[in-house]
């Protein structure tokens, strides 16, 4: 199968091209913004989502589409709006506009702050989006224009919810996954800085996991389905910060800052209906993130 990912040069973009490449062809393409210093970057092919013509030629030569292209910091969603409504929303629009007139298949990677603070115990697909911030609701956008799509022209577009993720190759600066920066700041024996009271909750899965939700929703064709994959557990992110300068040995010093803007308090995934295909998570999290760290440890420089 001929297999296209948009963002392939990113952190998750990234280990689903060395998954996929194994059984498939595939193009990864990237603007190259935020990408990262992993092996999809040095074959990945300059595209922007934003602009149709740059990503129809890619989306004409594949069978399916692993749309991963976004703008995916919530900061700077805040100071630029419509950056993130131009990539995230009109960049997906261009890729379903290709993926019809083609009649090929997408996959589409939405986001779990499109719930917005859980109203639940546990997140369902069908729990309300209420989303806090300008790059939940674009992905919220994003995401129903994918279901408008599939209701309306039948066009074969899965929707998959992955929760937080962590691993190797994650940023680890300012547009960096939270366990990637604190691992940094810990072995430098910088301050390592929680914003506002540190009990917002979340749902971490290994990117491992994370690229199983790919290959579930290819291997079912769960079109039109949006589908949840985490692992049902949360951490409160002050004791992840306490838990990760314990692991490494550090002497940072933990630091309560203000609050950001848009920011969710808890994501707790319900994987119900991935388990219904087979979905088994396979994250351990105290596991995979010793893991994480001894990778960190060896492969980048402080």
């Amino acid at each position: 199968m001929r297999i296209l990912i948009t963002g392939g040069a990113g952190f998750i973009g990234s280990h689903l091209y060395e998954k996929l490449k194994v059984d498939h062809e595939v193009i990864c393409v990237d603007n190259f913004f935020h990408s990262c210093d992993s092996p999809a970057r040095k074959v990945s092919k300059y595209a922007d989502v934003r602009y149709y013509n740059d990503i129809e030629p890619y989306v004409k030569w594949c069978d399916v589409v692993c749309h991963l292209a976004a703008q995916i910091h919530v900061d700077r969603s805040i100071t630029n709006p419509q950056e993130t409504v131009d990539i995230n929303i009109t960049g997906t629009l261009n890729v379903l506009e290709a993926v019809r007139k083609y009649d090929k298949m997408m996959v589409f990677a939405s986001s779990s702050e499109v719930y917005g603070t859980a109203q639940e115990e546990s997140i369902k697909e069908t729990h309300p989006l209420d989303s806090q911030s300008p790059y939940a609701a674009s992905k919220a956008g994003a995401d129903r224009l994918c279901k408008s799509y599939y209701e309306t022209y039948g066009t074969k577009v899965a929707i998959l919810r992955n929760f937080n993720t962590f691993g190797p190759y994650q940023a680890d600066d300012s547009y960096g996954g939270v366990i990637a920066i604190f691992t940094r700041k810990a072995l430098s024996g910088q301050p390592i800085r929680v914003f506002g009271s540190g009990l917002q909750e979340r749902d971490y899965i290994y990117v491992d996991d994370a690229v199983r939700g790919y290959e579930l929703c290819l291997s079912k064709g769960l079109w039109g389905k949006p589908v949840n994959i985490g692992l049902g557990e949360t951490i409160a992110i002050g004791r992840l910060a306490v838990m990760i300068k314990q692991l490494v040995g550090s002497q940072s010093e933990i630091v309560n800052v203000e609050g950001r803007a848009g920011e969710v308090m808890r994501l707790c995934a319900n994987i119900d209906v991935a388990k219904g295909y087979g979905f088994i998570p396979q994250t351990n999290f105290i596991r995979d993130l010793e893991k994480y760290i001894r990778w960190y440890q060896t492969n980048i420089s402080l």
